[in-house]
């Protein structure tokens, strides 16, 4: 019975609690079980919380949900890491929007989850806390920087996660570990409370079992928030809990015929074509589209990431820089030679490409591409091959999710099959903004073709 716990959807745990045929201490033990059978190999998790009673009454629809929050997002009273050896005895003050939201439906938050060390990075290969390994085969990489999340979900360790996405970082750690990533469009979560790597691309996303869940902690956590001023009212996205699946016989999907499917690995390639062409028998519209200026998207969220990341952290570079990875060292000194009027010109060009980024949704209902060209890659692995090009293993993990962010888009990542070697394979549907209901309710009418997801147990 445990064990099957630990595989529920938020909706049907919530109905099993809401029907007092199990108790919420029972998942959460459930969840713990599978904390010690698998974190100190796959490092999901950084720090762990005991059991709290939830704080509002039975029956609302998060009560007793055990949900993990990636390692920037505040607590009150619990430490905040970012990942970071630099603010490992950091413990804010309060909780951020979404956890005191989280509460007011009733979840309990299990912990704190490993990630990219400042979410600046997708291997999830972290100098301080450990590299976050793949649930399907540990000598492979989780995706980042959300990676611990993914892992926590894939595995039973909770229900769902709360993570961040600023070109990928809940997308791509749910395309390699096999779970639904959905990152909503910009300004719908709030991210009061929230430590940033680049404030105007930040998103708050979801990492879940299923479409259904996803939408559903949307729907509870949206909302404005006067300490978020790029927040906005959720009726504009039409995101409620209620969503239902479209007809997929209605839906025009649209395929790209440039960038997205240029470079893919061959498994990849084969998933893609295999769910398009589901989806197409189902009776669903296919049209080609022409994506407009990817490349010039990449390299204007290149400078703003850089640039923004650089500003925050101008503070600790000047008193701890010794106290950085790496990795990290190097991308914060690249940020910090970005002059001000190419950060600013960057900023004035995204405006142009992100309109024309949105024509493709004239002629098309959503658009669907791979979630990434590669699937996860081996820990030692610096670069990968691709179609007899050598590539680095970061811009490759980042290149078909990091244009989205840049648009402020919806975006989501649902499983759609394995490699041959067993690794997890995601499509990304992708909508205009402020269009996630319509985003939501075609991901809930692929998934119902698509392979049910699997719980990893190795």
């Amino acid at each position: 019975m445990k064990a099957r716990l630990t595989t529920l959807t938020i909706r049907e745990a919530a109905r099993l609690i809401a029907e007092r045929e199990i108790e919420p201490s029972d998942i959460y033990d459930a969840c713990m079980e599978n904390v010690k059978r698998f974190n100190d190999r796959l490092r999901a998790f950084i720090t762990i919380f005991n059991y709290e009673q939830p704080r509002v009454r039975r029956g609302k629809p998060l009560y007793g949900i055990p949900i993990s929050l990636k390692d920037l997002i505040y607590t009150a009273g619990k430490p905040t890491t970012a990942g970071s050896k630099i603010l490992s005895n950091f413990t804010p003050s309060y909780d951020a929007t979404i956890v005191e939201r989280l509460r007011a439906g009733g979840a309990v938050i299990t912990g704190k989850t490993n990630l990219h060390e400042f979410a600046f990075g997708v291997t999830n290969k972290n100098p301080h806390y450990g590299v976050c390994r793949n649930p399907w085969s540990e000598d492979r990489i989780s995706g980042g920087s959300s990676g611990g999340s993914a892992v926590s979900v894939a595995t039973g360790m909770s229900l769902a996660s709360i993570g961040t996405d600023t070109a990928g970082s809940v997308r791509i750690p749910a395309s390699l570990c096999g779970v639904v990533g959905y990152k909503p469009s910009y300004g719908l979560i709030s991210r009061h409370g929230i430590i940033p790597l680049s404030w105007s691309l930040d998103h708050v996303g979801f990492l879940t079992r299923s479409v259904g869940d996803a939408a559903l902690l949307a729907a509870l956590t949206a909302g404005q928030d006067r300490r978020d001023e790029s927040t906005v009212p959720p009726k504009l996205a039409g995101i409620d809990a209620a969503i239902r699946p479209a007809q997929l016989r209605r839906l025009k999907i649209g395929i790209p015929r440039n960038y997205f499917l240029d470079i893919l690995e061959q498994d990849v390639r084969r998933v893609y074509e295999e769910t398009v062409a589901k989806a197409e028998a189902e009776g669903a519209t296919l049209r080609e589209v022409e994506v407009e200026k990817i490349e010039s998207i990449n390299s204007v969220r290149y400078i703003i990431v850089h640039a923004e990341a650089a500003a925050y952290h101008r503070r600790f570079i000047q008193e701890s820089f010794s106290e950085y990875g790496e990795d990290l060292k190097r991308r914060l000194a690249q940020g910090l030679a970005i002059p001000a009027s190419t950060y600013l010109n960057a900023q004035r060009a995204r405006r142009r490409l992100s309109e024309r980024f949105r024509r493709v949704f004239k002629d098309v209902d959503i658009l669907i591409t791979p979630t990434t060209p590669i699937t996860a890659p081996r820990v030692e692995d610096n670069t990968v091959e691709l179609d007899g090009r050598v590539m680095d293993v970061r811009p490759a993990l980042l290149r078909l999710t990091e244009p989205i962010n840049v648009v402020g888009a919806p975006a989501i990542s649902i499983p759609a099959g394995k490699s041959r070697e067993g690794l997890p394979i995601g499509v990304q549907l992708v909508a205009d903004v402020l269009q996630d209901r319509k985003l939501i309710a075609a991901a809930l009418a692929l998934e119902k073709i698509l392979p049910p997801i699997a719980t990893a147990s190795r």
